[in-house]
């Protein structure tokens, strides 16, 4: 425990803080501490930290921290969500291409109808069954709006470098077993002016 204390002091500095978004285009929480992420990979990466496992089962959060864009088909009353860029890039989410985030919660106050699925993407999101005046709405709060993703360290991957948020894979550092601990994963698009969930989803483990 008291490694992590350290570790957090040294890579959660208000410095590091107010520069985020020059290193990163997306913001990461640490057990709701704001920290660098790349800095967190980098040192449990290196040889005398190959045994640490004072990472393991923490809570991890991560923020977009660019305004996300909007596509609308009024024809086909498809709504499209989306970065440019990867989101939560440094987080391994799915541990194979079967694995899919299920629709958990729909706001109705911005989405009256629309049709429940099941996404493969959390940097790209089709909303269906999204009328013109749902539209209006959501791009009316276009710079309010947010991609929110949770879940918790299961250890860090020898192929990629990434931090996974599940127990499947080729591991530089493995978290021990816990029997009773739950990987599960969430998904939100978020107003973060009334801090609105307007969709979530969710895989529970």
């Amino acid at each position: 425990m008291s490694k992590l204390i350290i570790f957090l002091f040294l890579f959660s500095s208000t410095n590091f803080y107010a520069n985020s978004e020059l290193y990163e285009s997306d913001l990461y929480y640490l057990d709701k501490n704001e920290v660098l992420f790349y800095k967190i990979l980098n040192w449990w990466s290196i040889v005398p930290n190959n045994n640490d496992t004072s990472l393991c089962f923490k809570n991890i959060e991560v923020r977009s921290n660019k305004t996300l864009n909007l596509k609308y088909n009024e024809k086909l009353k498809i709504l499209k969500i989306y970065l440019k860029e990867d989101f939560a890039d440094l987080i391994s989410i799915f541990e194979n291409k079967n694995t899919y985030l299920k629709n958990e919660y729909v706001n109705k106050k911005y989405f009256k109808n629309l049709k429940i699925e099941s996404i493969k993407k959390v940097n790209n999101i089709s909303l269906k069954d999204i009328g013109l005046s749902e539209y209006k709405k959501i791009n009316s709060i276009k710079n309010n709006l947010a991609f929110k993703l949770e879940g918790k360290i299961a250890g860090l991957l020898a192929f990629n470098g990434k931090i996974s948020f599940h127990k499947k894979g080729d591991f530089l550092r493995s978290c021990p077993e816990k029997t009773n601990e739950k990987f599960d994963i969430f998904f939100e698009i978020l107003n973060i002016k009334t801090d609105e969930i307007l969709v979530k989803y969710s895989l529970k483990n």
